[in-house]
């Protein structure tokens, strides 16, 4: 029983962005499916708010919270009971030399250029370059705007 935790809490998020979409029957699926993988306390109190405001759980038609199927009304979710909001990749730290380091590569002509070797380099200088900046550009480790097509740029030229 304890390994639907995760899911009862997946499930729990679902019924919170449908009730804040005014979405109460989808809502009430959900929470009913999270109560049955594992039963929490949030999902309960989430049930006991679609109850009190009035929506009865019908098959296949359509229903706002006072049971009428005229317009819906915007629903307010308690703030204990919200899904918590995942961080987004614009909010990662960068430092200022990565963003300097991703505008040369983008600002880059050829591909020698973006790899930082002459053009009668060996193999092995263009490998050992392209390794060095695969490990500085690769997004795991760069959160700068645009790292990401700067990483795959350092990819192309060490392909071509």
């Amino acid at each position: 029983m304890e390994g639907n935790r995760d899911e009862a809490e997946r499930c729990i998020d679902i019924a919170t962005a449908a009730l804040t979409n005014a979405q109460p029957e989808k809502a009430h699926r959900f929470l009913e499916k999270a109560q049955k993988l594992f039963p929490t306390e949030k999902a309960k109190v989430l049930l006991d708010l679609i109850a009190k405001n009035g929506f009865t759980h019908r098959q296949g038609g359509h229903s706002d919270f006072s049971g009428t199927t005229g317009p819906r009304q915007r629903q307010t979710i308690p703030e204990d009971t919200r899904p918590e909001e995942k961080p987004t990749d614009t909010s990662k730290p960068y430092t200022a030399e990565q963003l300097d380091a991703v505008r040369r590569i983008k600002q880059c002509k050829d591909f020698y250029e973006i790899l930082g070797v002459q053009k009668d380099a060996s193999e092995d200088e263009l490998k050992k370059s392209y390794r060095k900046l695969a490990l500085k550009f690769h997004p795991d480790k760069n959160h700068a705007p645009g790292a990401t097509e700067a990483f795959k740029a350092i990819g192309n030229a060490y392909a071509v």
